[in-house]
């Protein structure tokens, strides 16, 4: 797929002939009027902001008059939206850009997806979210293909109250050494999972050793994963690597895990999230609230009809 910009004329198309109100999700709609929205108009930024909608329908006749060009609210919720005054809590989100990938299998220049860019972030998202149920207990968690990337928005109500969100981070994407590595389950289980998502797609491009010891980790990639899946403490015993090597190499995995996520994101309470429902014009796909993350195709699920439609 060509991932163009959306012109003017379509965006009107897109708005006026395919954007349907029941497309909003339902935990966007249940605090609408609690929530800040923003809007950019011409592709130039969110100029328009601190705005409020006492109810879908007043937001529905501004979308459709305006067909703007991007539409974010607020993950946090206020008394007063459009003042953000007496602040109320604030989802708990991480966002996973493809773009954004520094460890990927694909040849997209900088700033750019493809398909394949795609599914590998849907991998780290999958990988997340299991981490949110499983270990922190969440259950009112949902997921929003963003156009060129993934959300998680958590909303229970119990974590809306947290202000600091930086361990939590650190916990799902396993970007800090445990003190036991090898113990069954809790974090060091997270942090083995996420160091194998990682290394597993990593090649000689990714690391900043020496040829050869680029060479020697890559040619046991293999036995070090399984290693590792087995509880093998020896699993980066390798002839040639030695004790400043492996905390390196341990070092490089944390740092680029650390990175999976936008992590001003997940601590910024007062942060805008692009809209489900909306379009991103800068590549021509919807916004989209995911129901089912394992058979999700956002080149089938969020490509709008004008896109099939162009003649160039």
């Amino acid at each position: 797929m060509d991932f163009k910009e959306a012109s003017l004329r379509e965006r009107r198309i897109y708005y006026h002939e395919e954007w349907k109100e029941k497309d909003v999700p339902e935990f966007i709609i249940e605090r609408i009027k609690e929530r800040e929205f923003a809007f950019d108009h011409d592709g130039n930024g969110y100029n328009d902001r601190y705005k409020g909608f006492d109810n879908v329908n007043l937001f529905s006749d501004f979308l459709i008059k305006n067909f703007p060009y991007a539409v974010c609210t607020s993950v946090s919720y206020y008394s007063k939206p459009k003042n953000r005054e007496d602040w109320k809590g604030a989802e708990l989100v991480f966002d996973i850009d493809a773009k954004d990938l520094i460890v990927k299998t694909c040849e997209c220049k900088a700033g750019y997806v493809c398909e394949k860019c795609l599914f590998e972030a849907k991998e780290i998202v999958l990988q997340i979210r299991d981490t949110l149920i499983s270990d922190l207990g969440i259950k009112r968690l949902f997921l929003v293909y963003s156009g060129r990337g993934y959300h998680l928005r958590a909303v229970d109500k119990e974590i809306l109250p947290l202000e600091r969100r930086s361990e939590i981070l650190e916990y799902v994407t396993g970007s800090k050494r445990p003190k036991e590595l090898f113990l069954f389950n809790s974090y060091p289980a997270v942090y083995r999972k996420m160091f194998i998502l990682t290394f597993a797609k990593m090649t000689e491009k990714d690391f900043p050793f020496t040829k050869n010891i680029t060479d020697s980790l890559l040619s046991e990639k293999e036995n070090i994963i399984s290693k590792l899946k087995a509880y093998h403490v020896d699993f980066l015993t390798i002839k040639g690597i030695g004790d400043k090597t492996k905390n390196d190499f341990l070092s490089l995995i944390e740092q680029i895990n650390s990175s999976l996520v936008d992590g001003k994101v997940t601590v910024d309470v007062k942060r805008i999230l692009r809209l489900p429902s909306t379009l991103h014009s800068k590549v021509s796909m919807k916004c989209v609230e995911i129901k089912n993350i394992e058979t999700f195709d956002p080149l089938k699920q969020a490509v709008p009809q004008f896109v099939h439609e162009r003649k160039d």
